[in-house]
């Protein structure tokens, strides 16, 4: 995940739960490491990143966030979720009403409060709210009726 500003963002998904399992040692350019042609950057490229993960657990989602330092892009966030390529993250949650609550509170705006939907085959609750850069993040509750 690319992000403008990496304690902002860090903050953010922190806030979300998720816990810093490796930061990347900033002794040496990720361009010097050899990341350049793998990740069909510059040979000089850098950046100051971590991995994330949710739990624990061996298996657990992990979240590679980084700012690159360079080389650095300026486009903005997309106009919106139709556009091809990546459009979200969705991430199953136990308490969607809580954890509203406390991205209001944190001072995150969410699109709506949480919703009730059933979809295939599920009831389910849902909202959206974006990232300090734009990135939209969807949260679904499954509910047991």
């Amino acid at each position: 995940m690319n992000c403008s500003n990496f304690d902002v963002s860090l903050a953010f998904y922190q806030r979300l739960g998720f816990k810093v399992v490796l930061e990347f040692d900033e002794e040496m350019t990720f361009g010097e490491t050899g990341l350049g042609p793998i990740l069909r950057l510059p040979d000089d490229c850098d950046g100051r990143a971590a991995l994330l993960a949710l739990s624990d657990q061996p298996g657990a989602l992990r979240l590679d966030l980084i700012e690159w330092k360079k080389p650095i892009v300026n486009d903005g966030p997309a106009p919106n979720l139709a556009r091809r390529g990546f459009g979200r993250i969705c991430l199953k949650v136990l308490d969607t009403d809580r954890l509203h609550r406390e991205l209001i509170d944190a001072g995150h705006m969410p699109y709506t409060p949480p919703g009730r939907i059933r979809l295939g085959g599920s009831n389910i609750k849902i909202f959206c709210v974006e990232d300090p850069d734009g990135v939209v993040l969807e949260f679904m509750e499954f509910i047991k009726d």
